[in-house]
């Protein structure tokens, strides 16, 4: 019998004679394990073609982004390993359409790409963005924010939604 285990582009393939053994499943399940985290080790260390310093952690790819924590920041890098936004955030969630939230001390905000702020984090809600414009929500109060690149001056808020 013979299985096989892809990881990044690596197969693996350990052949058994007698997988019905309680002693062979625990070899093959040390196995798979052991190539699974020591792959996984050694790919979040090379992206791109080019071994990365400096981060404790590199998490998988989504949406041509993987998100990177630096000292216990967060940010992201792309394909080629470029940090394409500065770890300087408590927490980042994935891009969504061009934008991502990111949070810093309990509030949301909203980056691009380009890790241009487009708005602060102040808020305590962003909902998703959906054609340039998210609903946010600040101090109990709702509000339309159209996302222009830049910070807006003024948010009109719709609702009080406090109790």
């Amino acid at each position: 019998m013979q299985i096989n285990f892809k990881y990044s582009g690596t197969k693996f393939v350990f052949r058994v004679n007698k997988l019905n053994s309680p002693t062979m499943r625990i070899l093959v399940l040390i196995a798979a394990l052991f190539c699974f985290f020591h792959i996984d080790a050694f790919a979040q260390k090379k992206v791109g073609g080019k071994v990365l310093k400096g981060y404790d952690v590199i998490y998988p790819f989504k949406n041509g982004r993987a998100k990177v924590i630096k000292n216990g920041k967060m940010g992201f890098i792309d394909m080629q390993g470029e940090e394409v936004i500065k770890p300087e955030f408590d927490q980042v969630y994935p891009f969504e359409k061009g934008v991502a939230r990111v949070e810093n001390m309990g509030l949301l905000g909203l980056i691009n790409e380009s890790g241009e702020i487009l708005l602060d984090p102040i808020y305590d809600y962003i909902g998703t963005a959906k054609d340039g414009l998210v609903i946010v929500t600040r101090k109990g109060k709702k509000g339309l924010v159209k996302i222009t690149g830049s910070a807006p001056e003024n948010v009109e808020y719709l609702v009080d939604v406090r109790d």
